[in-house]
């Protein structure tokens, strides 16, 4: 069964999530600390599950009320294994910083959009309804036929890739690409 996990970007400066050269990749985010007991999203998710992140207060991110950024778990390796992998040695998440990654996360299938977040209102309201998660931790009772929804819907509208720039960074904003409509 696919699981949502949705949870709040408090701060986005393009490390995690990575949306860098059609990859994008949760490593140094929602992963458990040395010490603590409770699992989180890298440990948790599956492929081929979601991860959403809605923007948060802080101005490093989207602002409450916004999707950041979704992407399927297209792989999970151990976070050793994604240190050694070639693929990733330019990332700026392939780093080791000593936190206690287990995993990471990495998709081919996103939708980042950083600066140019869309607003939750804007989706169709049953999309809307239960998506965006507020305060710490996160949540993954997204019902998965309402995800099959979201992302036709994401389809549609937008290519697969990156939109925007991150949040916290000085770059100038990309803009969104949005699907050609097909004549009919």
């Amino acid at each position: 069964m696919t699981t949502i996990f949705s949870y709040v970007v408090d701060h986005d400066y393009g490390a995690s999530p990575n949306p860098d050269s059609g990859i994008c990749t949760l490593v140094h985010c929602k992963f458990q600390r040395r010490g603590s007991k409770k699992r989180n999203i890298v440990e948790l998710a599956k492929v081929g599950d979601w991860v959403v992140g809605t923007g948060g207060h802080s101005k490093e991110s989207s602002g409450p009320g916004t999707l950041l950024y979704i992407m399927r778990v297209d792989e999970k390796l151990p976070f050793h294994q994604y240190l050694s992998d070639k693929r990733f040695s330019n990332r700026t998440d392939c780093v080791d910083c000593g936190e206690g990654n287990r995993f990471a996360l990495i998709s081919q299938h996103y939708f980042y959009f950083g600066k140019n977040a869309l607003n939750v209102s804007a989706f169709p309201k049953q999309l809307a309804k239960d998506l965006e998660k507020r305060g710490p931790g996160h949540r993954r009772d997204y019902p998965a036929e309402q995800l099959s929804e979201l992302v036709k819907w994401l389809e549609k509208n937008y290519e697969i890739g990156q939109h925007g720039n991150p949040c916290g960074s000085a770059s100038t904003t990309i803009q969104p690409r949005l699907r050609a409509k097909c004549p009919n």
